[in-house]
């Protein structure tokens, strides 16, 4: 719908016909959209992951885009988000990791319990009320539900 739109990261709109005005995205390697079905393509939202959103950043030159399957839950996705791009910038001397191996291991820990920090999570501004108390055991969230909606699309590297 033409009120639907995405919120960057510094609390900017962006609407739909303006993402579809977008032109050179060559230099950005990443694209995060981290809200409800976001990977779903169509009305129909039959599965066909690149007709969604996430068409009109990859048909613009983005690399790559993380996107959901699935409703998600805001508090888990909080945690994978911060857990991925700690992995993202985790400097540990060896090879960076990939953007797609950064994801598979914020996803594993998340199936393994290994929540490292809660983070200011719950003092997020972007989520506000919405986000229950911090759960006492890390593996609350270790269903697939809370962790698997997210797929990487394009280039993984």
């Amino acid at each position: 719908p033409e009120d639907s739109y995405l919120l960057l990261g510094t609390g900017e709109k962006l609407t739909i016909p303006q993402i579809e005005t977008l032109k050179d995205l060559s230099n950005v390697h990443l694209v995060v959209l981290s809200a409800c079905e976001t990977a779903l393509g169509g009305p129909d939202r039959d599965g066909i992951e690149i007709a969604g959103i996430s068409y009109y950043f990859l048909n613009r030159g983005a690399k790559a885009v993380i996107a959901s399957l699935w409703f998600v839950n805001d508090y888990s996705t909080s945690l994978l988000m911060q857990n991925f791009y700690r992995n993202l910038a985790n400097d540990t001397g060896k090879a960076s990791l990939t953007k797609m191996e950064a994801l598979r291991q914020a996803q594993l820990n998340m199936l393994h319990g290994n929540i490292s920090s809660f983070e200011n999570v719950a003092e997020s501004p972007r989520v506000g009320s919405q986000l229950p108390a911090p759960p006492s055991i890390a593996t609350k969230f270790s269903h697939p539900y809370y962790w698997a909606p997210f797929i990487l699309i394009g280039n993984g590297l």
